[in-house]
């Protein structure tokens, strides 16, 4: 009698199927590593412009755009730690943040994201991964940055006008109406 089959766990089926998703869109490799290649000499350079430096105001105006209450995680930090910590947490953020510019690397800590499978609706079959939606939940840290950068580059930032999401005054709902 042959070993019984066994059934994959619910967080590999999730991380297969995310893998699929997340790669299934096709890209010119040669055309991705010019532009890799490009953004790395420029960070490489030795000329460390005054962009670089990350100010105790920058941090401050990053801190109060956080969404109370969320989590990153893996690490249990939460938005309200670094909410309520005081001005003086933000130099000290201004540094870290300074520092991972000029030298062009960053903790590992920034990169980890955890996706939690969310079900879209709340009668939804569980057995059905197609019944549910992924949320990540990233470093405060970077939301920080992102906040940041936002706010210094919002002039030069610009998105296609197929996306819908995650964008103001722009809703998925609008792309359902196309």
């Amino acid at each position: 009698m042959g070993v019984p089959a066994r059934t994959p766990s619910l967080r590999h089926y999730f991380a297969l199927k995310y893998e699929h998703l997340y790669s299934s869109v096709p890209y010119n490799h040669s055309e991705l590593r010019n532009i890799i290649n490009d953004v790395e000499n420029s960070i490489n350079s030795d000329v460390i412009h005054s962009e670089c430096a990350v100010s105790c105001n920058d941090v401050y105006n990053a801190i109060s755009k956080l969404a109370p209450h969320k989590n990153d995680g893996k690490y249990e930090l939460s938005s309200d730690h670094i909410i309520q910590a005081g001005a003086d947490l933000s130099v000290h953020i201004g540094f870290l943040l300074s520092a991972a510019i000029s030298h062009g690397s960053v903790p590992s800590y920034f990169s980890v994201n955890t996706i939690l499978p969310i079900p879209k609706t709340k009668n939804a079959n569980v057995a059905s991964s197609d019944n549910f939606r992924g949320i990540a939940l990233s470093s405060i840290f970077i939301k920080l940055f992102d906040n940041i950068v936002i706010h210094r580059f919002y002039d030069k930032l610009c998105t296609s006008e197929l996306q819908f999401g995650f964008k103001s005054n722009s809703s998925t709902h609008m792309c359902t109406l196309v």
